[in-house]
C-alpha cells in the first residue's frame, strides 16, 4: 500500500516558511533603503568667538600693630581675624571678541552674609542670610571687539563679624558663618550692524570669607577665563539619493509580489496537509482490507451507493467480504474508496473541501 509522503509535505511547508522569513527581511531592508535615501543634515555656521577673563584680587589691610611692618597682607594667606581692618578687592573682567560687537553689559557686586547650624553629623542647615550691595547694578553699552570692567570695593570684615556674633549670642547657638562676595556679569550682544542678537552670557566670580573664627582664609570660587564659540541658528538641508530610493522601491514591490504568491502557497499546503493526514490514517489502519487501484472502475454500469463515513464502508466490507478499492482522483485533494458487489458499488469520497468544512 503506497502512502502519501507526509514528511515531504511538512518539509515543503518549512521551506516556504524559510522563504517567508527571507521576504520579510527583504521588505525591512527595502523600507530602510527608502527612508535612508532621504537624509537631513543640520549645519552650524560659526559666526565669531570670544574669550573672557575675570579676577578678584584682594588685599587684607591690618589694624595698627607691632608685629607686621606692612599695611596689608597679600592673597592666599592665613589671616588673624583680630588684626583685620578691612579687605580691599579689585574686581576685573574683560571680554575680547574676534569681531566687532554691539554689546550691552550689566554687572553688580553683592556680599551675602550667611549663618548655618550643624547638629551632630547631620548636614549643615542655613539659618539666616542677608545681601549687602557693595557696588550697585551698572549697565553700559558700546560697539567694539572688547571691553573691560574694573571696580575696587572695600569689605568691612569687622562689621560682618560683629553682626554674626550678635546673631549667635542672641540665640545661644554654635553656628558657622561666612560672607560671600560675588561679581556677576551679564553680557548681551550681536555682530555690529546686525539685527539678530547672538550673544547672551552670564559669568559669576566669588570669594568666600569665613567669620567667627580666630583665623581665616579667603577661598576663590570661580573659573577665571574661558573661550566660547557663537554659531548661527542651525539650518537643515535635504538630500535625496535617487539610486538608493529607486532600489528600495523596486525591492519593496518585488518582495510584496513574491510574498503574495508565497502566502497563497503556504495556505494551500497547510490545507493539503489535513487531507494527507486523514488519508494516511485510513491507509495505515485498514491496509489489510484496502487495495490500491491503478484504474478507476466504470461505475455507470453499477448502482452507486454513496457512503458518508469511512467506518460505515468498513462495516460493509466486513459483511460482504469484498476488498475496498482505493484510487486518488485528484492528487493531494480527493480520493475514492469503492466496494463492488454484484451490481452495486458502495463509494466513500475523501475530499479536502469536506475536511475544511468539517474542521470549521
Amino acid at each position: 500500500m503506497k502512502l502519501k509522503n507526509e514528511n515531504e509535505l511538512i518539509l515543503k511547508q518549512w521551506v516556504r516558511v524559510f522563504f517567508l522569513i527571507v521576504l520579510v527581511a527583504m521588505i525591512v531592508i527595502s523600507i530602510w533603503l527608502i527612508v535612508s535615501s532621504t537624509s537631513r543634515e543640520s549645519t552650524r555656521k560659526e559666526l565669531y568667538t570670544y574669550s573672557y577673563n575675570g579676577n578678584l584680587d584682594y588685599k587684607v589691610y591690618l589694624k595698627e600693630n607691632s608685629f607686621f611692618n606692612t599695611p596689608y597682607i597679600g592673597m592666599n594667606k592665613q589671616y588673624i581675624t583680630s588684626l583685620i581692618d578691612h579687605i580691599s578687592v579689585d574686581t576685573k573682567y574683560n571680554l575680547q571678541s574676534s569681531t566687532k560687537l554691539d554689546y550691552t553689559y550689566t554687572y553688580q557686586i553683592i556680599a551675602t552674609l550667611k549663618g548655618s547650624y550643624q547638629a551632630g553629623e547631620s548636614k549643615a542647615v542655613e539659618l539666616w542670610s542677608k545681601d549687602y550691595t557693595l557696588a550697585p547694578t551698572e549697565t553700559k553699552t558700546g560697539t567694539g571687539d572688547k571691553f573691560t570692567i574694573n571696580k575696587t570695593i572695600d569689605i568691612d570684615y569687622n562689621e560682618y563679624n560683629r553682626i554674626m556674633s550678635e546673631f549667635r549670642d542672641a540665640f545661644g547657638l554654635s553656628i558657622d558663618a561666612d560672607v560671600n562676595v560675588e561679581l556677576k556679569v551679564t553680557v548681551t550682544g550681536k555682530e555690529a550692524g546686525s539685527e539678530e542678537q547672538t550673544l547672551n552670557d552670564t559669568k559669576t566670580f566669588a570669594l568666600n570669607i569665613p567669620l567667627l573664627s580666630q583665623t581665616t582664609q579667603i577661598t576663590p570660587d570661580y573659573i577665571n577665563s574661558g573661550r566660547e564659540v557663537v554659531y548661527a541658528p542651525a539650518s537643515s538641508t535635504h538630500d535625496i539619493n535617487i539610486p538608493k530610493l529607486v532600489m528600495g522601491i523596486a525591492l519593496l514591490l518585488l518582495s510584496l509580489f513574491l510574498l503574495k504568491i508565497l502566502w497563497k502557497s503556504l495556505i494551500r499546503i497547510t490545507k493539503k496537509s489535513e487531507y494527507v493526514i486523514e488519508l494516511n490514517k485510513i491507509l495505515k489502519e485498514y491496509a489489510d482490507i484496502i487495495a490500491e487501484s491503478s484504474n478507476l472502475p466504470d461505475l455507470t454500469q453499477y448502482d452507486v451507493v454513496n457512503i458518508k463515513h469511512f467506518h460505515d464502508l468498513v462495516d460493509i466490507e466486513e459483511e460482504l467480504r469484498s476488498p475496498i478499492l482505493y484510487n486518488e482522483i485528484v492528487e493531494d485533494y480527493e480520493s475514492w474508496f469503492i466496494i463492488i458487489k454484484d451490481q452495486t458499488a458502495y463509494k466513500f469520497v475523501l475530499k479536502q473541501s469536506d475536511l475544511i468544512r468539517f474542521n470549521k
